[in-house]
């Protein structure tokens, strides 16, 4: 029936009649919108994951690399695995003191927090959510001014040992032309930026370090979308095909140990490999011995931590899965509080601001006293402090950065002795200032948040008592086995003013 009969038949008058055909308009109008919005909601979400689910045809793996993969996790671990690595090339760690971490990607472009800046409504991050706002960075990121050489040149200066930079973090954009997954090879025309802060940490005579996440954000199916969402991340289905949930694990336990493989062989001997959590949804093998033997095959001397398969959660401080390696990072971000009985190092940001782990824009560092508190707790503890600083994406750090390690450096010309290759403390009760050793040395470590006198039980009259950084002797009285001594406030400073007291 057509719109004229239908007036005619309820007898509509002329006003009426053009009043229906009014609202009829509208209500195409109105359709048209909605279908319209409709469609570009569609679009939208399509977009939100095309940088995620970009480059799919680089995750496939061959068949005969899930074979060989599978193979190793399979066979026996050799009877020589021993944690700590005993290998002679391993055994500049526990005396390294003082390493330098570099979180340095695509996030690196925005000042932004590595990886959990995709995640929504993170305490972390978030400002980069959707992920294709996230991996959008990866257009931008070409590092004009990168030379790795100044970087560690400084950090020797200041004293610094090895260097751990991050060759792939969650997100899976690896810094390397990698066969596999997303990184310099579509971005950059296979640029490679690994080499050129390998030859700098050689030329610097810094231990080389590789950071690798073997979470992969990036690889097809790894996360469920709701894992892009803080307040949705643990509502996530269960796994229902567990035998094809098995394959899918072989495939990417072979794309990761591809890519282990890659860093391991093009770039010559590397120190330090720091694994940040291996996991796959409805797996609970990492196989990490089985792992770590084979890794120890291409290099022999090489360390490695303890998080391929157990992470420290920076919301609880509980970690999960297998802790096994050759030194233990159970401190993360938090002055350490006992001794461990095993080789050991403790991290923490040295910036602060919004990009977290990664490039703080407005360059602002933490106090002085920060920095040696955790160097000196960690160095009376027996372990090795991991300060880090993100270079920008443009591949320079921050000019605050060169101002810190020329202040460090020239702290190191007169006090390195206290903290660089030294012993631990005799005991954290002999004193109200943290102590380390070195031969019948001890040393006083005043912060400057410390105002008191300091008390130390030597048990025995020391030879000389002086402060180290101008080596003048420091009035003092023995008493009781205790010696007693008062630094002058004009003779105390924003760092570490260390206290020689010689047995």
């Amino acid at each position: 029936m057509g719109i004229l009969e239908t007036a005619k038949k309820v007898k509509l008058n002329t006003d009426s009649f053009y009043s229906l055909i009014d609202v009829l308009k509208f209500q195409a109008i109105y359709m048209k919108k909605l279908v319209c919005a409709i469609t570009v909601f569609i679009l939208f979400l399509n977009s939100s994951f095309a940088q995620l689910n970009s480059f799919p045809e680089s995750y496939k793996i061959d068949p005969e690399d899930v074979e060989k993969y599978r193979q190793i996790v399979l066979s026996p671990i050799p009877k020589k695995l021993s944690v700590p690595n005993n290998h002679p090339d391993a055994q500049w760690f526990p005396d390294a003191s003082l390493g330098l971490f570099m979180h340095w990607g695509i996030h690196s472009v925005a000042g932004a927090q590595p990886s959990w800046d995709m995640i929504a409504n993170y305490v972390y991050g978030g400002k980069l959510s959707p992920p294709d706002k996230y991996y959008a960075l990866a257009e931008k990121f070409n590092p004009k001014d990168y030379n790795p050489d100044k970087w560690l040149k400084a950090a020797k200066e200041a004293g610094f040992n090895y260097a751990v930079l991050t060759t792939k973090h969650h997100d899976g954009y690896a810094l390397w032309p990698s066969k596999y997954g997303i990184g310099t090879k579509q971005f950059m025309g296979g640029r490679d930026l690994l080499k050129p802060y390998v030859d700098a940490c050689r030329k610097n005579g810094l231990k080389v370090g590789f950071y690798f996440s073997p979470r992969d954000w990036h690889y097809p199916g790894y996360m469920h979308p709701n894992e892009f969402d803080a307040n949705t991340m643990r509502n996530v289905p269960s796994v229902t095909d567990s035998i094809a949930n098995l394959h899918s694990f072989e495939n990417f336990l072979a794309f990761t140990l591809r890519q282990i493989e890659e860093l391991l062989t093009r770039y010559g001997r590397i120190d330090v490999l720091w694994f940040d959590g291996m996991g796959f949804r409805g797996i609970s093998n990492m196989y990490t011995r089985e792992v770590y033997a084979w890794i120890r095959s291409l290099q022999p001397g090489i360390v490695i931590n303890d998080r391929w398969s157990g992470v420290v959660n920076p919301d609880t401080k509980e970690g999960g899965g297998s802790y096994f390696g050759d030194f233990a990072t159970m401190f993360e971000g938090n002055n350490p509080t006992y001794i461990p009985d095993c080789w050991w190092e403790h991290c923490g940001i040295w910036t602060q601001g919004d990009g977290g782990w990664g490039y703080e824009k407005n360059g602002t560092f933490l106090p002085y006293s920060w920095f040696f508190e955790h160097l000196v707790t960690s160095r009376s503890m027996g372990g090795n402090f991991l300060p880090n600083v993100g270079p920008s994406g443009d591949g320079e750090m921050h000019s605050n950065y060169y101002k810190h390690m020329a202040a460090v450096s020239q702290w190191m010309k007169h006090s390195k002795e206290s903290v660089i290759g030294n012993g631990s403390t005799p005991g954290a009760e002999r004193s109200n200032v943290m102590i380390t050793t070195k031969g019948k040395s001890w040393y006083l470590h005043l912060l400057p948040d410390f105002k008191s006198q300091v008390s130390v039980k030597t048990d025995k009259k020391p030879k000389s008592v002086v402060l180290l950084r101008n080596g003048k002797p420091l009035q003092h009285n023995f008493r009781n086995g205790f010696v007693k001594l008062n630094v002058p406030s004009e003779l105390r400073t924003e760092m570490d003013d260390v206290v020689k007291v010689e047995l």
